[in-house]
């Protein structure tokens, strides 16, 4: 806690013709972070506030003092916050051309920190934007905009044509990301951009900033919540903390947050990624999607909880009745979720037997849509191995096939289930 008596001596500092009591002054007070001075009474950041602002003349007067002293006492500025707005002409000059970037950063910071009372300087900022800025600079800048939380249409122009046109770094381009995000402005691509770097990415910190953008979405976007739920598993605590904090934006639990990942199984690019991770806390979710009207939230579901293992036993009588499904992909996905669960031969290879002698998927309209088909039942009888005896009659008639990666697919496969079939038949 910031001790009062203290803080008036420096305000009296700062109005003396002292200059070393003046350094001194500001080199201790810019030790305060932003929720120190959140505690400090209005009768006192008002008169240092003012003392702050004559410190920093207009950039064209004289008696501008050194950049790194103007630095530090922006900064003072921007962790007081809100307070700060009577420094606000002070903070939009220095934003001008001339004046070193480190200045310039800590006051699109600053006004940042002050939030919607500093729209006085949005057409600077967006003037920033528009010249080939260092790529730090434009980064305080865009969440100086998103901070302020005016999305007119110039800032709205401004930030759209930057997304779309990125000229900076992926740094750059994720803090434009969190301004359109807070500033709810819908820009092509950026919600996949978002959501695919929060899952994929090997940069923690572009994660950790799709987190954050991610944050002020909706939760009925598709992705969001997947992407979101994802990352509670992140490697990183501060990933994790940052998607926890997201959901909770949201209002939703993890139990809730898992339920909408379900409901997204077919739109979501993420989804299936998040109930996975989840484990045996997504099961009855998985279960719920087995009876899902949409045959490919049903054949996702099957292919999640197969993925879980053991894990989603509880989820073996559901999966056994889709066994009996009318699309063969659910109930291909099916049979193999069963066996990665239960390793129950007498239940799964029946029905791949069966798969392998049909015709394959009537909406398998290339060759390569039914070879695939094919050597995915093939392969899912040969990680059963012996067990899978039974569908040694349909792997054999498979050999004959007239595509040749089935036929020797379903060789391999004899080899691995029964080698003396397979010696016998010459395979």
């Amino acid at each position: 806690m910031l001790e009062h008596g203290q803080l008036r001596r420096q305000i009296q500092a700062l109005n003396s013709g002292d200059e070393p009591l003046r350094r001194e002054a500001i080199h201790a007070l810019k030790q305060h972070e932003k929720t120190e001075w959140e505690a400090v009474p209005v009768e006192i950041t008002r008169p240092l506030v003012e003392s702050l602002r004559k410190q920093l003349p207009k950039s064209q007067e004289n008696g501008a003092k050194p950049p790194l002293f103007r630095q530090e006492v922006v900064t003072i500025l921007g962790n007081i916050g809100r307070r700060s707005e009577p420094a606000l002409p002070q903070l939009v000059d220095l934003l001008s051309d001339g004046v070193p970037d480190g200045i310039r950063e800590a006051a699109a910071t600053a006004l940042g920190r002050i939030g919607k009372e500093a729209r006085v300087g949005v057409d600077q900022l967006i003037q920033i934007l528009h010249s080939s800025c260092r790529i730090a600079l434009a980064d305080r800048v865009a969440r100086a905009l998103g901070d302020i939380g005016c999305a007119d249409h110039r800032v709205r122009g401004a930030l759209t044509n930057l997304w779309l046109f990125p000229v900076h770094s992926q740094s750059n381009q994720m803090q434009i990301a969190i301004a359109l995000c807070k500033l709810k402005i819908d820009a092509r691509g950026l919600l996949k951009y978002l959501t695919a770097t929060l899952v994929g990415s090997r940069d923690t910190s572009l994660r950790k900033s799709a987190a954050e953008a991610l944050a002020w979405c909706s939760k009925n976007d598709v992705d969001v919540v997947p992407a979101l739920t994802a990352a509670l598993y992140d490697d990183d605590e501060e990933v994790r903390k940052l998607a926890e904090a997201g959901l909770g934006q949201m209002r939703l639990t993890q139990a809730k947050a898992i339920h909408l990942c379900a409901q997204q199984l077919k739109e979501s690019a993420q989804a299936e990624t998040a109930l996975r991770r989840s484990g045996q806390l997504a099961v009855p979710a998985l279960i719920e999607a087995l009876e899902s009207k949409e045959p490919l939230s049903r054949e996702k579901a099957a292919r999640t909880l197969g993925s879980i293992g053991e894990l989603a036993v509880e989820a073996s009588p559901a999966l056994t009745t889709v066994l009996q499904d009318k699309q063969l992909e659910v109930r291909l996905a099916a049979a193999k979720g069963l066996w990665n669960i239960s390793k129950n031969a007498d239940a799964v290879v029946p029905v791949l037997a069966d798969l392998l002698g049909g015709k394959g998927p009537p909406n398998a309209a290339t060759s390569d849509a039914r070879r695939n088909f094919f050597q995915s039942v093939v392969e899912a009888l040969c990680r059963i191995g012996p067990p899978a005896k039974a569908a040694i009659p349909a792997l054999t008639r498979k050999t004959k096939d007239e595509n040749r990666l089935i036929r020797e697919s379903a060789q391999r496969a004899l080899r691995e289930i029964g080698p003396a079939t397979a010696k016998k038949a010459s395979v």
